[in-house]
């Protein structure tokens, strides 16, 4: 069979500023599964940088062998679809990615996968009214609402009208502004203000009273519509569900660290997992996410980041698409990321046992350490995304080095190694917060 990987991107990339790492490579992840399925005939179709799908470098792509690569270069949904067909593929499976401000590319490969199903294209994707829904955080608390799934109470606030409304000439009292503010009275504090449509956690204002989010909402930071939620405290976590057609599987959840503000920040949060603790109600977890699953139509891989409160699981956000935690359930699986890829659309996903798993930030590390880094036999994949362009230090960038073990006693002695090889005196928070949940969990 003739399997298409494909994806799209909305965002400008001429290779100069984004710098991507990935070790092992994507091409010999690719190489491999290309011999592992050699019944198959693999084409990959991508616009840059491709996450997931291949290394790039100033618009360059490290090709595998036995896979055949195209660059889409149209930007129309329509063009795009009308291009994939022309490579005849029998199957073609969407590998959305992410990119910055706005977490929609899912959204643009739905549209694509429309066309390509008119096309007579068999495809596998999120439909676009479950990657719109999951696009709009407003949208997503009404969709958990309508199917009864646990999701934190929420107010929206349509910015425009917030600020605007009582600035027109026959306009006395801006009633839509005193409607929000009575609201914003009735939630229980802290809360966690965030743009609808934004990409992590950039932007989110956690408040502590109401005095605080009307300071917020009155200043200049506030310039987008936004949700104000109720923050859930307790375990954060998140989870990866695969399949389509009604068809899915649950990974177990890993659990986040939180900052000082207490909320997961994808881009320095430490990850550790799957947990199975039985105080954590995973089954009932499971019957939710399969319902939420179902109800939506999955059709591939969903992000899903979660919060237990010590009695009932919420879900904070669903995220259509491949993620931070993809590279990581291969690695807790023993596969290659491109291998869990493959196997996401299946209807019957394959049971695998699972090693102890943790996913840990470093700062950029030049092209020699990254090499060392990946000589350790228990450091499993490393990925390093730098952008030379960003002018805060947080968006520069990080190196996500993701190890495993068989024991708690075994990543406990990983981490300290690591630790010990490291002059990384900076992060030692990160290391002893590893170790702790660890300890914790397991």
């Amino acid at each position: 069979m003739r399997i298409l990987f494909y994806s799209t991107s909305s965002n400008f990339c001429d290779g100069k500023d984004l710098h991507t790492v990935t070790l092992p490579s994507c091409a010999l992840q690719w190489e491999n599964l290309a011999q592992k399925y050699s019944e198959h005939e693999f084409i990959i179709a991508t616009q840059l940088p491709g996450m997931f799908l291949v290394d790039s470098k100033e618009t360059k792509i490290k090709k595998a062998k036995k896979i055949q690569y195209e660059i889409i270069k149209d930007d129309d949904e329509e063009k795009i679809a009308q291009f994939l067909a022309s490579l005849k593929p029998e199957l073609a499976l969407a590998c959305s990615f992410y990119v910055t401000p706005f977490d929609w590319l899912s959204v643009k490969d739905s549209i694509v996968a429309e066309n390509l199903n008119k096309l007579g294209i068999k495809t596998l994707c999120h439909p676009l009214d479950t990657t719109l829904a999951c696009f709009d955080k407003h949208q997503t608390h009404g969709i958990l609402e309508k199917y009864g799934i646990n999701c934190p109470k929420s107010l929206y606030i349509h910015h425009g009208l917030f600020i605007n409304a009582g600035n027109r000439r026959e306009i006395k009292s801006n009633v839509y502004k005193s409607a929000v503010l009575k609201k914003l009275k009735t939630l229980r504090y802290p809360i966690i203000i965030k743009d609808t449509v934004g990409l992590s956690s950039y932007g989110m204002e956690v408040t502590e009273n109401f005095e605080d989010a009307l300071t917020f909402l009155k200043s200049k930071r506030h310039t987008s519509d936004r949700i104000a939620q109720e923050m859930k405290k307790g375990v954060h976590a998140g989870t990866e569900i695969y399949g389509s057609n009604g068809n899915y599987t649950v990974m177990p959840p890993f659990i986040f660290s939180v900052n000082k503000y207490g909320i997961t920040s994808p881009k320095q949060s430490v990850k550790v997992g799957p947990v199975t603790n039985k105080n954590l109600k995973i089954p009932e977890l499971n019957k939710m996410l399969i319902h939420l699953a179902k109800s939506l139509n999955f059709s591939g891989i969903a992000q899903v980041d979660l919060v237990f409160d010590g009695e009932d699981w919420f879900v904070i956000e669903i995220n259509p698409r491949l993620s931070g935690m993809t590279a990581t359930y291969a690695v807790s699986m023993g596969i290659s990321t491109s291998e869990l890829i493959f196997n996401s659309f299946s209807e019957n996903f394959p049971q695998r046992n699972f090693l102890l798993t943790v996913n840990i930030k470093f700062p950029i590390l030049s092209e020699g350490e990254l090499l060392r880094l990946k000589k350790f036999n228990f450091v499993k994949t490393v990925n390093q995304i730098e952008n030379s362009a960003a002018k805060q230090l947080r968006e520069r960038g990080y190196c996500e080095v993701i190890l495993c073990g068989k024991t708690k006693d075994e990543v406990q002695e990983n981490l300290l190694t690591l630790k010990n090889s490291f002059e990384l005196k900076n992060e030692e928070d990160f290391f002893t917060t590893a170790q702790k949940m660890i300890e914790e969990m397991f």
